[in-house]
């Protein structure tokens, strides 16, 4: 894989306090989609979001695959200086971050937290809705919708704001690739390697990814994983409710290390 480089613009690094706690963002997010939820973190853990490539300010890869997004993440995270720590993913970025997971080897990775995930498996999405995200990106408009239907709760205007704008700057390649391929390959053969906890995050009420589907492709499916619900959010938990997502992320940290 051609190495990208990891450079200010291209993450969030605050706090102070270990393990590390990383973030990756959902499908057409950003680093600076979970700075909600990192303000509520970073007086008790370094908070470190990655723009995964294709995305928010990083360039796409030249062949975006699962693997090679899972390279990039170990790639950052070296170069961050990241040694102990806790994963967290969104919806894409927690299927990303069990690929990631599957190939951990050592102690440097303690716990996994998905969040919305996105399963090892193919992601159900109506052809329908998939049509309208292909045929009408980059949009604002269409942003603006996936935004509206993906959330159960208001967002501020900032918040507003910013998920309709990674939406619109997210690089044609990266796009096409998740809708095409990335969310319909299956990692499910590789997840005996996790050997870490992993916690998953999820509401009954995500119009997005069934609550169903989480509980039997995620939770059935990957080892040593445990179910939370969060109920009342939509699939944007970091905006919707950054603050209640962040005390759920901390109390598992915290009762990870502890059995740890």
């Amino acid at each position: 894989m051609t190495r990208v480089a990891v450079d200010g613009q291209r993450w969030l690094d605050r706090g102070t306090g270990a393990p590390t706690l990383v973030f990756l963002h959902y499908f057409s997010g950003a680093a600076a989609s979970w700075q909600w939820v990192m303000r509520s973190l970073e007086s008790d853990f370094r908070c470190v979001a990655i723009d995964l490539p294709g995305f928010g300010q990083a360039p796409p890869l030249p062949t975006p695959t699962l693997k090679n997004y899972s390279d990039f993440v170990w790639e950052a995270l070296s170069a961050l200086g990241v040694d102990d720590f806790v994963l967290v993913g969104h919806s894409m970025g927690a299927k990303i971050a069990l690929q990631v997971a599957a190939r951990a080897g050592g102690e440097e990775l303690r716990q996994v937290i998905l969040v919305a995930p996105s399963p090892p498996t193919p992601e159900p999405m109506p052809n329908e809705e998939r049509q309208r995200l292909l045929n009408r990106h980059p949009s604002e408009e269409n942003a603006a919708t996936t935004v509206e239907n993906s959330t159960r709760l208001s967002l501020n205007a900032e918040q507003r704001s910013l998920a309709i704008h990674t939406h619109t700057i997210a690089a044609d390649s990266a796009w096409r690739w998740w809708l095409q391929t990335g969310m319909h390959h299956s990692i499910a053969d590789q997840l005996e390697k996790i050997r870490v906890p992993v916690k998953v995050i999820a509401s009954p009420d995500d119009p997005v990814i069934p609550f169903e589907v989480v509980q039997r492709e995620v939770v059935d499916r990957v080892p040593h994983a445990h179910l939370i619900e969060f109920s009342d959010a939509g699939h944007l938990m970091p905006f919707e409710a950054p603050e209640r997502l962040a005390q759920v992320i901390r109390e598992q940290v915290r009762s990870g290390a502890i059995a740890s």
